[in-house]
């Protein structure tokens, strides 16, 4: 086999059980909640939906700083093996917390895996292929990345009743164990900047200085578009299972659980659809490519919205309205990932995707905390989470900016 292929097929198997960890605690927090002394949803809601995920999603993000960093500059094979192994100790330990601030630690401990782990993986996709082919491992990375939540989310739900919260939080942690490993063992960093035909020499400068990365319009908007996209899938990862079991009255480990999973199911195929169009749109004109991102974004929400305000005992609309929820919200994150290498010098991508990383934990630390401390108590979950389907519409509005930038910048970049 391809030693190219075969890295990617590993670090494929790795981020599907990495990202598995990231919706484990939403089908069971009030499970979780009540097993560490709270028993009111207002309670439930802050401490293990918005307080937990809030030190997971920043601590995540700001580690993954230093990783870019180090990223451009180190061995990304060692790195990688060695950030895997220190993600997965904790969300392993997760299973055998004692009290609540032995949990509260664990999980954020647990966000330095996610967090590192990307700034690794997109910086080494981008030298093992060429700016028109990047679109497709992208796409496949995302694709296992999502179809790990989606299990994830699923196991957690489906185990917690029978075998109690503690079990899938293990499950998950020790594949990775095994997989860093043979990672480490198996593969050879590429040469950076080898499939870019224009690629700037060497400057330690680089290193020192993240602001330059922001003369690159296209990479403002990249992170602006970040951080407001992912309150809504932050949100309703952790809450939506809750919120259709005790406010709607839909079956906690049957309907609910199932109906956000189809969410996930159909994300994944999203993601797939999304890149293709993507590929073939980028090939077209550039312009294109943001194009069609900015406005299935925004077309998104009205799925969305239909899927908060189902009507209690209505299957059907909730299955209908999950579905298409899917179908149109995954279409836009792995073709940002491909604007972003192909508008960056290689040498720099670690930077970049660390930057990136980081407004999207920004997005999904504070988007829990701020909808579940603040808009929860004043407005109820109904508002609440409708308020946070609109940041979709920023979001959206911000990708279509990238009609502008997007073409001449990646013009620039890799002709």
């Amino acid at each position: 086999m391809n030693t190219r292929v075969f890295a990617i097929i590993q670090i494929a198997f790795i981020s599907f059980f990495m990202f598995a960890d990231q919706n484990l605690l939403g089908p069971n927090m009030t499970q979780i909640g009540q097993d560490f002394g709270f028993f009111t949803e207002s309670d439930i809601d802050y401490y293990i939906g918005g307080l937990i995920n809030l030190a997971f999603w920043i601590l995540g993000g700001t580690i993954s700083l230093f990783i870019g960093y180090f990223t451009d500059i180190v061995s990304r094979r060692k790195l990688f093996a060695l950030i895997v192994i220190i993600g997965e100790i904790p969300c392993l330990l997760s299973g055998f917390a004692e009290t609540y601030t032995q949990f509260f630690i664990m999980r954020a401990l647990t966000g330095l895996g996610i967090g590192g782990i990307i700034p690794l993986t997109y910086s080494l996709l981008g030298d093992y292929y060429a700016p028109k082919e990047r679109i497709k491992v992208v796409t496949l990375i995302g694709f296992a990345s999502g179809l790990g939540v989606a299990v994830g989310q699923l196991a957690s739900g489906m185990l917690g009743e029978t075998f109690g919260w503690r079990l899938p939080f293990i499950i998950f942690a020790v594949p990775n164990f095994i997989l860093a490993i043979i990672f480490f063992i198996t593969t050879k960093d590429p040469e950076r900047g080898s499939m870019d035909n224009k690629s700037e020499k060497f400057q330690i400068s680089d290193f020192k200085n993240f602001k330059s990365l922001f003369r690159t319009k296209t990479n403002s908007l990249v992170f602006l578009q970040g951080i407001f996209g992912t309150v809504p899938w932050a949100v309703f990862g952790i809450f939506m299972i809750d919120y259709l079991s005790k406010n709607l009255g839909y079956d906690r480990d049957g309907t609910a659980t199932l109906a956000i999973t189809l969410v996930g199911g159909m994300a994944i195929l999203s993601s797939l659809i999304g890149g293709f169009i993507g590929n073939k749109l980028y090939r077209k004109n550039p312009r294109y490519l943001p194009l069609f991102c900015g406005l299935s974004t925004i077309l998104g929400v009205i799925p969305t919205w239909l899927l908060i305000n189902v009507p209690e005992n209505s299957e059907i609309l909730l299955f209908t309205y999950a579905a298409f929820t899917g179908l149109f919200i995954a279409m836009t994150p792995p073709n940002m990932k491909v604007i972003l290498m192909n508008v960056n010098n290689p040498l720099n991508r670690g930077k970049v995707f660390s930057l990136y990383n980081f407004a999207d934990d920004l997005g999904r630390g504070f988007g829990p905390f701020i909808i579940g401390l603040l808009l929860v108590p004043i407005f109820g979950r109904n508002i609440a989470f409708n308020i946070a389907a609109i940041f979709w519409i920023i979001c959206g509005c911000l990708i279509l900016m990238m009609v502008k930038t997007f073409p001449e910048e990646s013009k620039r970049r890799i002709s």
